[in-house]
């Protein structure tokens, strides 16, 4: 069944009014008729049962025929501060990390972020174009809230803003292993951070920075990863380990 975030001032009164992206979505892809089923979520962790009752290019509504909580939040809230990577690459972190269960994606531009992308990142409509793939993804996955997209931020500043558990992944780590670190966490409203790089890594100094920031530099193994792989690898075995993966 089809799945769409609306603004919760939509929903009033037993019945919802869908606007924008989702009206087009119902009226013109999807070609949905009155009487037909769709779930509504409202970005405050409830799910709605709703029947269309009008279809039209320029009005769809539909009427609430049962509300209950969603289940797809984690736990532990994750932050995914994520390097800037080619536009491709970070798109695809931004819909698998929302699958898996990020609460909040933080881009990063750090010494070895390829010029396009940083600058890719303050174009509004790169924004708009990054929260609909977050939204697409949340809607597909299940989840009852969108993850927050916040602004990017220069990599000194992202380290200062480390909250609860912070990780690095760093392939010149050799002694501390993820699995250890989070075999010693206990559950912390605060959550866990992870800190990702970009093409080539952070630079040996970054990851000082980031240690001396008490953000804990960890390795995945002895396999070399690829940027936006070792973005879902760290995620899914932070899932993992917090029983979120079943």
């Amino acid at each position: 069944m089809h799945r769409f975030f609306v603004d919760p001032s939509c929903i009033e009164n037993g019945h919802v009014s869908f606007t924008g992206g989702a009206a087009h979505q119902i009226s013109r892809v999807l070609r949905a008729r009155p009487g037909e089923q769709v779930v509504v979520l409202d970005d405050t962790g409830w799910k709605y049962l709703v029947r269309l009752d009008t279809v039209a290019v320029d009005e769809v509504r539909g009427s609430i025929e049962d509300r209950t909580p969603v289940s797809g939040e984690p736990r532990v809230p994750v932050t995914l501060y994520q390097a800037l990577l080619k536009s491709d690459s970070f798109e695809f972190v931004l819909q698998k990390g929302t699958e898996l269960g990020v609460s909040t994606f933080v881009p990063v531009q750090s010494s070895r972020s390829v010029a396009r992308a940083a600058s890719s990142s303050t174009d509004g409509t790169r924004a708009v174009r990054w929260r609909r793939i977050i939204q697409e993804a949340a809607e597909q996955s299940n989840r009852g809230r969108l993850p927050t997209l916040s602004p990017p931020v220069p990599f000194r500043a992202a380290i200062e803003s480390a909250a609860g558990l912070a990780v690095i992944p760093w392939e010149r780590e050799a002694g501390t292993g993820l699995k250890a670190v989070l075999d010693e966490y206990v559950d912390s409203a605060a959550g866990i951070s992870i800190y990702t790089g970009p093409e080539g890594g952070f630079t040996a100094d970054e990851v000082e920075q980031a240690h001396s920031s008490g953000i804990v530099p960890v390795t995945l193994g002895k396999r070399i990863l690829r940027a936006e792989t070792a973005a879902i690898a760290t995620v899914s075995a932070v899932m993992y380990e917090l029983g979120e993966l079943g």
